[in-house]
């Protein structure tokens, strides 16, 4: 009769430590990962793009379907209004217009 050869007792210890700890590191690797990317993400909405041509100051949702936004365009301040169709320009800020000035005219 053939006889079957299990390993020893202290090779199954040495081989579920192996893999307990290769899994340890992998959940490690996992959260530290994670971590970055949320940090970077945060980091680069809070930085913004200061170097950018077109900039979104704010957007309002009007209905489901329709947005607002005030954008700056090379010092420009224009607010535009979306909807399914088209996008159309509404006005223009001037440079030493403030946001309580415009609110008043409309």
């Amino acid at each position: 009769m053939p006889e079957t050869v299990s390993p020893m007792p202290a090779e199954l210890g040495v081989s579920a430590a192996k893999v307990f700890l290769t899994l340890i590191a992998l959940v490690v690797l996992l959260f530290a990962t994670y971590w970055l990317l949320r940090r970077l993400v945060q980091q680069r909405r809070e930085k913004g793009e200061p170097q950018a041509a077109i900039q979104i100051l704010e957007k309002r949702m009007i209905s489901q379907k329709t947005m607002l936004y005030l954008i700056e365009v090379e010092g420009k301040k224009i607010l535009l209004g979306e909807s399914q169709l088209e996008i159309k320009r509404l006005g223009e800020l001037l440079p030493n217009e403030s946001r309580d000035d415009a609110r008043r005219e409309v």
